[in-house]
């Protein structure tokens, strides 16, 4: 095999107020590339940051932020730069990181960890159920029906950000990361139906986060707990009412349903969950894992696309099949009847027929090699093989 190259690569994040799927990623990868041997950099900053004065020139700063400008090119001269890696932009650093890119002929690449470059939302979803508007009809929808936060003013600032730097050309002249194939094909059916193109379909990388071994060999199925977890936040988007109407349905001999997060439906899931309903609270990641290595299966009902969701690849790298909606992500991440079944998004009496389903998938399930497929597709060294993949293509294999 040829020795990989050796990279200096400047790492850049912007952290939202409550922390999140985005800041795992940034900090593994940053984890990753530093194992490996590679010079890592980072910028980072938050959108917790600052003063009064601050926060009121924000709504200018997010569109172009001179200070990330004069930052990151400062940095690129110092230490030599070969490639900028983007996590997430929005609002502090703005897209003038990629400005700084371009005068310094430095290659950038973003991973697009939500669908923001046409719905300012990120996830594409509107009162309850997968809206597609913006992309269609404009970004004007989002602040139109408030989508960012349910701010109008919040979401006029988010939209402006995206349509100023669509009439630049910015994310023409960017590397994309997407996650997945389903999130590559809707970007690419999302950038036909605008009137000027937003990306370069050549520039458009497909590269899944990737997931470390858990270390945990698969139990066999009957040896285990009667029980089915549902990991995550605990929100409208992730399908919880859909889940809990559906044990409601099931009866008094339903597996038992272990609930494992916190959020605004938590007070809504304690007075509403039959007795078959285990509220377990946030648990920590090694403890999650050991559950989902216990149970039957991992149960994800989203609502919504969803950027790539890791509970289903997680329950998988253990050996455990996933009841999930179909739909998107979600529903991408399961092969019906070989490693999980499917059912209609929130429709509770076929989330149901799908957990009285589960015992004859399990009874031919192969635990051991599905852990064995889910690592060699999503394991820590296939991500960085192609991460490196991509960052070979965007240098034209050129690095100091």
């Amino acid at each position: 095999m040829p020795e990989q190259p050796h990279y200096r690569i400047l790492l850049v994040h912007c952290r939202y107020r409550l922390p999140g799927g985005e800041d795992a990623v940034f900090e593994a990868e940053r984890a990753m590339l530093q194992a490996h041997g590679h010079e890592v950099i980072t910028y980072e900053r938050s959108n917790a940051e600052g003063g009064a004065l601050q926060k009121l020139l924000l709504p200018f700063r997010a569109v172009f932020s001179f200070k990330t400008l004069r930052q990151v090119r400062a940095l690129i001269r110092r230490h030599h730069i070969d490639v900028v890696h983007v996590h997430n932009t929005l609002l502090v650093i703005s897209p003038s990181v990629f400005w700084a890119c371009f005068r310094e002929g430095v290659p950038v690449v973003q991973t697009l960890h939500n669908f923001r470059l046409f719905c300012p939302n990120g996830i594409l979803l509107r009162d309850g159920a997968v809206c597609e508007d913006c992309p269609r009809h404009g970004l004007g929808c989002a602040v139109r029906h408030r989508c960012y936060r349910g701010s109008r003013a919040q979401s006029l600032v988010c939209a402006a950000v995206y349509a100023v730097h669509r009439w630049l050309g910015t994310y023409r002249r960017v590397n994309l990361i997407a996650l997945t194939p389903f999130n590559r094909e809707r970007l690419l059916a999302f950038n036909e139906q605008t009137r000027r193109p937003v990306l370069d379909p050549d520039r458009l990388f497909l590269k899944p986060n990737g997931i470390a071994d858990p270390g945990i060999f698969p139990r066999p199925w009957r040896e285990r707990e009667n029980q089915i977890v549902f990991a995550g936040r605990l929100e409208e988007l992730k399908g919880l009412r859909t889940a809990v109407e559906a044990w409601k349905l099931l009866g008094p001999d339903a597996p038992r349903l272990i609930v494992a997060g916190d959020g605004p439906l938590a007070n809504w899931v304690r007075e509403n969950v039959p007795a078959t309903v285990t509220l377990a609270g946030r648990v920590s990641h090694g403890a999650l894992l050991d559950l989902l290595a216990a149970s039957k299966a991992a149960l994800c009902p989203s609502l919504c696309y969803e950027g790539q969701p890791l509970v289903p690849i997680e329950a998988h790298a253990v050996g455990t099949p996933v009841l999930a909606s179909n739909l998107g992500n979600v529903g991408g991440a399961v092969e019906e009847g070989v490693d999980g079944l499917h059912f209609a998004p929130g429709d509770a009496a076929a989330l149901a027929d799908a957990v009285r389903r589960l015992d004859a998938l399990g009874e031919r399930l192969d635990p051991a090699a599905l852990r064995d497929r889910t690592l060699a597709a999503y394991g820590t060294e296939e991500s960085y093989r192609r991460l490196m993949a991509v960052y070979r293509e965007i240098t034209g294999g050129q690095h100091q």
